[in-house]
């Protein structure tokens, strides 16, 4: 079932906005480029909301001190210990295979945003 959640232009780039549905915590996350995103709002290592935590962009190394930035994936970063999300996977960047968080389908409809649950 769609929920309505927002206006689309009420969502600024790189905001979050948390929300309730059917009683589960989400975030709604509008990227940099625009697009919206939808995130259980909790994170799995020891349950913050993922929504107080801060969007940025992936970085990426090899090796200790090696920094490849990323400016195509954008993560979401728990507030606590800053364990980093895929905000189009839910995938952790750590142990993307073990550790993730649901993500929920969102569609954009006459400029509001909806999350489907």
């Amino acid at each position: 079932m769609k929920h309505l959640v927002c206006h689309y232009d009420d969502l600024l780039l790189t905001q979050k906005k948390s929300v309730s549905i059917d009683r589960k915590p989400i975030v709604v996350v509008r990227s940099e480029s625009g697009d919206v995103y939808a995130l259980r709002d909790v994170c799995p290592h020891k349950g913050p909301c993922l929504s107080e935590g801060m969007l940025d962009k992936s970085c990426a190394g090899k090796e200790v001190g090696e920094y490849i930035f990323e400016p195509d994936k954008d993560v979401l970063r728990c507030p606590w210990h800053s364990w980093e999300f895929d905000i189009k996977t839910g995938c952790s960047l750590f142990d993307p295979d073990k550790v993730r968080v649901k993500t929920y389908e969102v569609s954009v409809e006459d400029s509001k945003v909806y999350v489907e649950v």
